[in-house]
């Protein structure tokens, strides 16, 4: 049930075994909060997201004396993460597993699971990003550590699961958050961050290749149409790509176009990657933009800074399709990827969609539910301020 007015809300933790997950809920722990830890379960084996998570988070649990459970999810994360990664590089596109992951495992199904299971109020977890809960929205900022700010992976999470979520790391740098995890003795305070794919073990060629097998296809020369040589599967290529292309041409080439139809890979010189005008299709807007054409810092991957473009959009305008007509040429705009908005002063995310290069004929609708207010978390947080 939810907390009375006046009483402090009952809080999950969602626990990845990692160290910002537990110094979120050593935080909470301290400012006596009523929690409780869990970890979604979604793969077997070792790994990030497998056994050592979960023997992990229990660890920190019992180190802090609060319940932990689990939750099994191999199945979502199966469908909703593994099934489209697969699908994505089938059909010739770049995806990003993690925005998936946060979408529909991460956020959608762990909220459900903090309201309906464990009967609490809010999810904490150690992302790192700035929530600000008002009435009738929730606004996303970045991060006061910029470096590890990961709100462009929160483009398309649900603005309702989010008005259930707080991050207590909104105000923390990577070194604080090590200092305090080691200064109360947790155990995960010298663990290492995982930068991989987790459900990919032996390098991502092998995994599709393991997925797809060899499929021999044409590499063409952008330029003058000619085949220079045979690859074994479109799926193994991205935009962009110069390493492992495996042709000579003479001069530098890199992977320009890809089509998953033909099974063929182009490659071109560098300026055939400089794109301006693309599309973002099936945009999840957390706060729509104040006008259907509008300024916006448009962000086209995870580690790449945002580029001030002018955008339109079309549909509905809780959801729909966005043009984008960049100020400046952005290289390798990866059809697949997601295309994530922010404000002009590139602070605020507004909401993101997956890349397209050409006019999409589809609009789509969403919904987004209201709930009641939630206090500041401040007392959690101002460790870190």
């Amino acid at each position: 049930m939810p907390a009375e007015v006046g009483q402090k809300p009952k809080i999950a933790v969602a626990m990845s075994g990692g160290v910002d997950s537990s110094v979120v809920a050593c935080l909470l722990a301290e400012a006596g909060y009523d929690l409780v830890g869990f970890t979604a379960w979604t793969l077997n084996g070792p790994g990030k997201c497998c056994n050592d998570a979960l023997i992990n988070a229990g660890r920190v649990c019992q180190t802090l004396g609060i319940p932990y459970d689990t939750v099994d999810l191999r199945g979502e994360f199966a469908h909703y993460v593994m099934d489209y990664y697969n699908q994505s590089y089938e059909a010739g596109l770049t995806p990003n597993p993690c925005v998936e992951c946060n979408r529909f495992v991460k956020w959608e199904a762990l909220i459900d699971y903090t309201l309906n299971t464990l009967g609490c109020d809010l999810m904490a977890t150690g992302h790192y990003g700035h929530l600000v809960h008002q009435a009738q929205t929730t606004r996303v900022y970045k991060a006061a550590d910029t470096r590890k700010d990961q709100t462009y992976m929160m483009a398309r999470v649900y603005p309702k699961d989010l008005r259930r979520t707080i991050f207590p790391l909104a105000h923390a740098h990577k070194d604080q958050v090590f200092a305090y995890a080691q200064a109360h003795d947790l155990p995960t305070a010298f663990s290492k961050e995982s930068q991989d794919v987790c459900f990919i073990l032996n390098g991502q060629q092998h995994y599709l290749n393991s997925v797809f097998g060899p499929k021999p296809g044409p590499v063409v020369d952008m330029e003058t149409g000619d085949i220079l040589g045979e690859h074994q599967g479109h799926f193994l290529y991205t935009l962009g790509q110069r390493k492992g292309v495996g042709v000579a041409a003479g001069r530098p080439i890199y992977v320009v176009k890809i089509d998953a139809t033909t099974n063929t890979v182009y490659v071109g010189d560098k300026h055939h990657l400089q794109e301006t005008v693309f599309w973002v299709r099936d945009v999840n807007w957390l706060n729509p933009p104040p006008e259907a054409v509008f300024e916006s810092m448009v962000k086209i991957r995870y580690n790449s800074p945002a580029t001030l473009g002018r955008c339109e959009s079309y549909g509905d305008r809780n959801s729909g399709d966005v043009k984008v007509t960049l100020y400046e040429p952005a290289s390798a705009v990866t059809p697949g990827q997601i295309g994530a908005f922010y404000c002009p002063d590139d602070r605020e995310l507004w909401g993101g969609g997956y890349i397209e290069t050409h006019l999409p004929q589809q609009a789509y609708e969403t919904s987004t539910a209201r709930h009641r207010e939630f206090p500041s978390f401040d007392e959690a947080c101002g460790v870190f301020r």
